[in-house]
């Protein structure tokens, strides 16, 4: 009878460690993306950014040169894959990118929002989408 015990509790003991086992193996995609500084987003047209028009766009969106050197890639990976980004520091998403047409949307938490045209190496004008309107976010910058 002590043995018939000393079976199941065995038993249990290993159908505990089988049910626990792949909970500690995986991390919840989720959890993953919430620590990544630039997380892909689906949120525009997948296309291929030049370096120089992302640089330009990250320091309008207020980020330092060695955070545009140490997350620009990745930036620049994310746009080319998904067509929209998000950038963090910490917990706060500092900015959102997004690709539609050959223009670039930026939302900045300090800076506000704005619109690049992609590969335009002219002056900066107004956009054509609210342009007569003062409280437009919208504005190309070159």
């Amino acid at each position: 009878m002590a043995q018939f015990m000393a079976s199941i509790r065995l038993r249990r003991i290993a159908l505990i460690m089988a049910l626990l086992l792949p909970a500690c193996a995986s991390v919840d995609r989720n959890i993953g993306l919430a620590e990544q500084v630039v997380t892909p987003v689906a949120a525009g047209e997948a296309t291929d950014v030049v370096a120089y028009d992302l640089a330009q766009s990250m320091l309008r969106a207020g980020f330092s040169r060695e955070e545009i050197l140490k997350h620009g890639p990745a930036l620049r990976n994310a746009l080319a894959t998904a067509g929209g980004a998000q950038l963090r520091r910490g917990t706060l998403i500092e900015a959102l990118f997004a690709i539609h047409s050959d223009r670039l949307y930026v939302s900045s938490r300090l800076r506000g929002t704005f619109v690049r045209r992609l590969g335009w190496q002219g002056e900066a004008e107004a956009s054509d989408e609210g342009a007569d309107e003062p409280t437009s976010p919208g504005f190309i910058l070159p």
